[in-house]
């Protein structure tokens, strides 16, 4: 099943995780956020994981990067976990790359790299 969805919504990806992360500058309720948060998880765990595309993932950090400054620091510190938890799930050289990609450009979101960071690296530990 997670096979048959990840081919119907990898073609559409992009445009998707552009229409969600339209969703975190306005104020949402915890519930809401938390939703969100976790249909981002699922997102990044069935498409860019197992993506053979390395082009997806700094596409799709450049898409988030853009909205980031526009967030309340709450909102920034849960979309850090959120790509916390996927740099800690992907293989390694494909982590390096994120990790690079996400350093090249922190102006004003110094503070949510960071904690993407600590918590990617936390659950190792």
């Amino acid at each position: 099943m997670v096979h048959d969805l990840r081919t119907t919504v990898s073609p559409v990806y992009l445009d998707l995780l552009n229409r969600l992360l339209k969703f975190l500058p306005t104020s949402l309720s915890p519930a809401a956020l938390t939703a969100l948060s976790e249909t981002f998880a699922s997102l990044f765990k069935y498409i860019l994981v197992p993506s053979v595309d390395p082009s997806l993932l700094e596409q799709s950090w450049e898409c988030i990067r853009c909205i980031l400054p526009k967030c309340i620091p709450d909102i920034q510190r849960v979309m850090a976990e959120v790509w916390g938890s996927l740099l800690r799930r992907l293989r390694q050289s494909t982590r390096e790359k994120a990790v690079t990609s996400m350093a090249s450009d922190i102006k004003g979101i110094e503070d949510t790299c960071a904690w993407a960071l600590v918590f990617a690296c936390k659950v190792f530990a």
